[in-house]
């Protein structure tokens, strides 16, 4: 499979100020397949990779001091191996399980500047909670699911995969008909890796919720390791009621009916740590800088296919629509959206709604491109009442332009761009 993370990685080996590289994300996002790929591509040495879950013992060589040159003598030893720095790729995996090797990073910046060093790891923003982060001597990146671009490449798709990378236009039927059934398809699958693989291989769809219920499962069992922070039971409610309330602005108490709201505002805060929940903040659009207009925010999941096996729909509701309601329909769309562009991570992602009380104004997302506010709708039709927007571009008329993201076709309509929903990945498309 391919990752376009690779690429960005790529850049980081040739930067003259390069840092050790922190590679975040959710658990089975394929932080540990990527590095790896990466160190066979691009490096003419070794990949050295230590598991420190795995290589507990280990642990000792960080604990005595942060003297950088003694840890790779040691690492060595221990390894049986010489680790040429202008050449090899050092590999920290897992690493939120080794708490020095976290704290060590920064030294290796300051004192070891020519290796190539790369730690990743799960939860790490929950580690450094307990830990000053070393600002300024590392660089962090994030991955996420493989986003709907990458799973066509895994599909053997790359010809109509390519349309996505142009800008938007009038596609052949034919291409927006395959576009719209793979489409399908990643509603269902979702992007975690082992469930695209999956797909890829077997084309069966029920080993694909298997391997979902499995990865739900080991994230419901990480949830002991918050405790005492939150409640296991109430990170559980509040992921399940979550699922249902995908674009809907959040109130607190609709997401566990056994909890308190300020137990629940920890267990979202946590869930979000995880990354197994994003927020995107209700923004003023007087003016740029955006600005938070309030506590308001919703929520959206890690992955669409993990999200649909919690909601408890089977992929058939998804292939006979006629068992989809609307509402979910629009949901799953918004769903599919935000992950795209979080995918990206080139915009802070955010959203509209008039606050003032009675008002049901709202604007699916805001982002901000070349010093252009950009309010996106979402339509999981091919129509839709766009009474919001044309409310927010009356009101406003510093922004020249907004996007909808539906299944109709390519078209432009004085301000108003529509766009085909599966365009929505593509940074050029807004």
């Amino acid at each position: 499979m391919f990752r376009e993370k690779i690429n960005e990685l790529a850049n980081w080996k040739t930067k003259s100020t390069r840092k050790p590289l922190v590679l975040n994300g959710a658990r089975q996002v394929g932080k540990s397949w990527l590095v790896q790929k990466f160190g066979e591509s691009y490096f003419s040495g070794k990949v050295i990779t230590i598991n420190f879950e795995k290589r507990r013992d280990l642990h000792i060589i960080f604990k005595t001091n942060f003297d950088v040159n003694r840890i790779l003598l040691e690492l060595e030893f221990a390894l049986g191996i010489k680790i040429d720095p202008e050449n090899d790729l050092l590999f920290f995996d897992e690493i939120q399980a080794c708490a020095d090797a976290l704290g060590s990073l920064r030294y290796f910046y300051e004192d070891k500047p020519a290796l190539h060093l790369i730690a990743a790891g799960s939860l790490l923003d929950f580690e450094f909670r307990n830990q000053p982060f070393p600002v300024g001597r590392v660089e962090v990146m994030s991955l996420s699911p493989m986003t709907f671009y990458e799973f066509l490449l895994a599909r053997k798709r790359e010809t109509v995969a390519n349309f996505l990378k142009e800008k938007p236009s009038i596609l052949p039927e034919i291409v927006s008909n395959i576009l719209n059934d793979e489409l399908n398809n990643y509603f269902v699958v979702g992007g975690m890796p082992e469930c695209v693989q999956c797909f890829v291989d077997s084309q069966n769809l029920n080993e694909v919720q298997a391997i979902q219920d499995n990865l739900l499962y080991a994230y419901e069992q990480d949830f002991k390791k918050y405790k005492p922070t939150v409640d296991g039971d109430a990170l559980n409610d509040i992921l399940e009621k979550s699922a249902l309330l995908i674009s809907n602005q959040i109130i607190y108490t609709h997401l566990s009916e056994r909890f308190s709201s300020p137990t629940i505002k920890k267990g979202v805060e946590v869930l979000r740590t995880a990354r197994l929940l994003n927020a995107v903040q209700n923004v003023s659009i007087t003016g740029l800088p955006l600005t938070p207009s309030g506590k308001q925010f919703k929520l959206f999941h890690l992955d669409i296919g993990l999200l649909l096996r919690k909601s408890k729909l089977s992929f058939q509701d998804i292939y006979l629509k006629k068992n989809l309601s609307a509402a979910f329909n629009g949901m799953l769309a918004e769903q599919f959206v935000a992950q795209q562009m979080i995918a990206n991570q080139k915009d802070e992602l955010c959203y509209w709604a008039r606050t003032s009380p009675g008002s049901s104004a709202e604007v699916d997302f805001i982002i901000v491109r070349e010093g252009q506010i950009i309010p996106i709708e979402v339509k999981s039709g091919r129509s839709g009442s766009l009474k919001s927007l044309h409310y927010l571009l009356e009101h406003h008329p510093h922004i020249t332009k907004a996007i909808i993201f539906s299944n109709a076709p390519f078209g432009i309509n004085e301000k108003l761009h529509f766009i085909p929903i599966f365009w929505a990945g593509n940074y050029s498309a807004v």
